[in-house]
C-alpha cells in the first residue's frame, strides 16, 4: 500500500509543494518571527504571568497563586474534617457507597466514589436535559439544573482539596489562559455594549457559561478510571441515541416540511432522536463517532473490538440519516483526520464509504439539489447566503464591538426581538454569530481560542503517542481531537454551540484531551484520599 502510494500522482504533487514550501520566503519569514518570539519581552511577559508550557507554569505567577490557595484549603480542611467525618450525614454518605460498591451492575460507578457520579451524569448531560426539560418538563428544576450541576461539581473540587492527605499542587494547563481571555472579553463587552442590561447578561450567559466546564473537567479527573468513566459515558449515550435515530428512519419519522425542499424527492424523513433538529444530531454523532472508533483500536479483547465498530458504524450511519450536509462534511473532516493521526488505511475504506453513499438516492438528492438552480435561489431568498449578508449589514453599525451579547443570530435574541426594524432569525454560522455580537474584537479573541485549543490538542496527542507509559492511549485522544474538529468544521453552517448540552461537551472533551496530555501520570493525592 504505501509503495502504490508513494508512486502515485499525488504523492509526486504532495513532495514537489513540500520542496516548495521548504525553499519559500514565506517559511523563511516564519521562522524568523519564531526566533524573534523566543527572545521578546511578550514571551517573558507571558511565561511570567500565565504559563506558557508545562515548565514555565510550573514558574508562573498564576501557578503559585493557585498553589496558595490549595494550601489554605488544606489547612481548612485539616480543620474541618473531624467534625465532617463524625456528622450523620458523612455516615450515611460512606454507608450507602459501602453497600453501592457490591452491586453487580453499578459497582463500577459506586466504586469511583462521588466524582464518579459528578462524571457520570456530565456524560449524561443530553439526556438529563432532555428528561428534565421535555419529559417532566418541570419548570423549577428544568430551568436550573445543569446550573446546579455544575455548582455541585465546583463545591465537590473545593471539598476535594479541603480533604487531601496533603496540599495539592495546582492543575495550570495551556488553555487556561486563553479560554480566561475569551470569557474576560465577553464580560468586557457585555458592559460596554449594553443597550438592554438583562439581554446583554443573558446573551454573556448563553456564550460563556458552559465554558466553564473545561475549568471543572480539569480539576476533577484524578486518574484514567475517571477518564475512562467519562469516556465509556459519552460514547454509550451517544450509542444509544444513535439507534434512537436509526429507528426514526426505519419508520420514517414524521418531519416538518421546512426540513427539506420540493425537489428532494427521495428524502422522506431526517432524523432527530432526541434533539429536535437534524443538524445538531448530526453533529453530536460527529463528535463521538471518532471517540467509538478509538475505543476499536484502543481495546484489546477481540469481541469488544468488534462491538465497538458496530458502535461507530450505528454512528455513521445515523449521521447519514440526519440529512445534514453540515454534518456529513464535518463527519468526513473527522474520520480524515482520525485517519491521518491513528491508520492511513481507513483512507481506504472513507473513500469506498463515500462512493457508495452516492447510490443512496436520498444522499443522491440531497447532494445533487447543490447544483440545481432552485438552490441557488432559495440560498439568496431567505436561505444562509441572504441571512449571511444582513448580518454583516447589522455588522456595520459596530464592526469593532459588534451589535452587543444577545441582540441577534441566537436564542437570546429570538427570545427578545426588541427592536423591530430588525429581521430576527438564526444566523446558521456560529463564528458569524460571535462575529455581530462582539465585533471583530470578540471574534479575533475567539479564534486565538479555538488555535489554541487546536494546538494544545495536537500536542497532547503528540505526547500520548510518543510516552511509553500513555502510547495505548493514543487512538482516544485522536478520536477526541478529531470529534473537535469536525464540530468546529460544522460551526460554519450552524450555531451549534447554542445548544448548552453541545457546547458542554465540547469543552468538557476538550478538558479530557488536557488530561490526556499534560496531567496523566501525575497523580494527585486525592485521587487515593479514602477510596472516594
Amino acid at each position: 500500500m504505501n509503495k502504490l502510494l508513494r508512486g502515485s500522482l499525488l504523492w509526486r504533487l504532495w513532495q514537489w509543494l513540500a520542496g516548495v514550501w521548504r525553499e519559500s520566503g514565506l517559511r523563511r519569514m516564519g521562522l524568523a518571527l519564531r526566533r524573534s518570539f523566543a527572545h521578546s519581552r511578550l514571551r517573558r511577559l507571558g511565561v511570567r504571568v500565565l504559563g506558557c508550557g508545562t515548565r514555565a507554569a510550573d514558574h508562573a505567577r498564576i501557578t503559585r497563586w493557585l498553589g496558595r490557595i490549595n494550601a489554605r484549603l488544606w489547612r481548612l480542611g485539616r480543620r474541618l474534617m473531624p467534625a465532617v467525618r463524625g456528622s450523620l450525614l458523612y455516615r450515611i454518605y460512606r454507608a450507602v457507597f459501602r453497600c453501592g460498591r457490591q452491586s453487580k451492575i453499578l459497582g463500577w460507578l459506586f466504586r469511583g466514589g462521588f466524582t464518579a457520579f459528578l462524571l457520570a451524569a456530565v456524560g449524561l448531560y443530553a439526556i438529563l436535559d432532555y428528561l428534565l426539560r421535555d419529559v417532566l418538563a418541570v419548570p423549577v428544576i428544568s430551568s436550573v439544573w445543569d446550573e446546579g450541576l455544575l455548582l455541585l461539581a465546583a463545591l465537590w473540587i473545593v471539598y476535594d482539596r479541603m480533604r487531601a492527605p496533603k496540599a495539592l499542587a495546582p492543575r495550570v494547563n495551556p488553555l487556561d489562559a486563553p479560554v480566561l481571555l475569551f470569557v474576560g472579553t465577553g464580560l468586557a463587552l457585555m458592559f460596554l455594549v449594553c443597550p438592554f442590561p438583562s439581554i446583554a447578561v443573558a446573551g454573556y450567559r448563553a456564550t460563556v457559561q458552559y465554558m466553564l466546564w473545561f475549568y471543572i473537567l480539569t480539576r476533577l479527573l484524578r486518574e484514567d478510571r475517571d477518564f475512562m468513566t467519562l469516556y465509556m459515558v459519552l460514547v454509550m449515550a451517544a450509542f444509544v441515541i444513535s439507534l434512537h435515530g436509526i429507528y426514526q428512519f426505519i419508520v420514517a419519522a414524521p418531519i416538518p416540511s421546512s426540513w427539506t425542499d420540493q425537489a428532494e424527492t427521495a428524502v422522506r424523513t431526517r432524523v432527530y432522536s432526541i434533539f429536535g433538529s437534524p443538524n445538531i444530531m448530526g453533529d453530536f454523532m460527529v463528535m463521538f463517532a471518532p471517540m467509538a472508533v478509538g475505543l476499536a483500536y484502543w481495546c484489546k479483547d477481540k469481541r469488544a473490538k468488534v462491538f465497538f465498530w458496530l458502535v461507530t458504524f450505528s454512528m455513521c450511519f445515523s449521521c447519514l440519516f440526519t440529512m445534514s450536509r453540515g454534518a456529513w462534511m464535518a463527519m468526513a473532516v473527522a474520520i480524515l483526520i482520525f485517519a491521518l493521526l491513528v491508520d492511513r488505511r481507513l483512507l481506504v475504506l472513507m473513500l469506498i464509504a463515500g462512493v457508495c453513499a452516492l447510490f443512496l438516492p436520498f444522499v443522491a438528492s440531497r447532494i445533487g439539489y447543490l447544483l440545481t438552480p432552485e438552490f441557488a435561489a432559495s440560498t439568496n431568498n431567505g436561505g444562509r447566503g441572504s441571512r449571511w449578508e444582513l448580518a454583516m449589514g447589522y455588522l456595520a453599525m459596530n464592526p469593532v464591538f459588534g451589535f452587543g451579547l444577545g441582540m441577534f443570530g441566537g436564542a437570546v435574541a429570538m427570545q427578545n426581538q426588541v427592536y423591530k426594524w430588525i429581521s430576527y432569525f438564526y444566523v446558521d454560522n456560529y463564528y458569524l454569530k460571535i462575529l455581530v455580537e462582539m465585533g471583530w474584537t470578540g471574534l479575533i479573541v475567539f479564534i486565538l481560542l479555538l488555535l489554541a485549543l487546536l494546538y494544545a490538542g495536537l500536542r497532547a496527542v503528540y505526547r500520548t503517542a510518543k510516552s511509553p507509559e500513555s502510547r495505548r492511549l493514543h487512538p482516544l485522544s485522536a478520536g477526541m481531537f478529531s470529534g473537535l474538529c469536525g464540530v468546529l468544521v460544522h460551526c460554519y453552517f450552524e450555531n451549534i454551540f447554542e445548544e448548552p448540552y453541545m457546547m458542554a461537551y465540547f469543552w468538557s472533551i476538550a478538558a479530557m484531551l488536557m488530561y490526556l496530555g499534560f496531567f496523566r501520570g501525575k497523580r494527585d493525592a486525592q485521587a487515593a484520599a479514602h477510596g472516594m
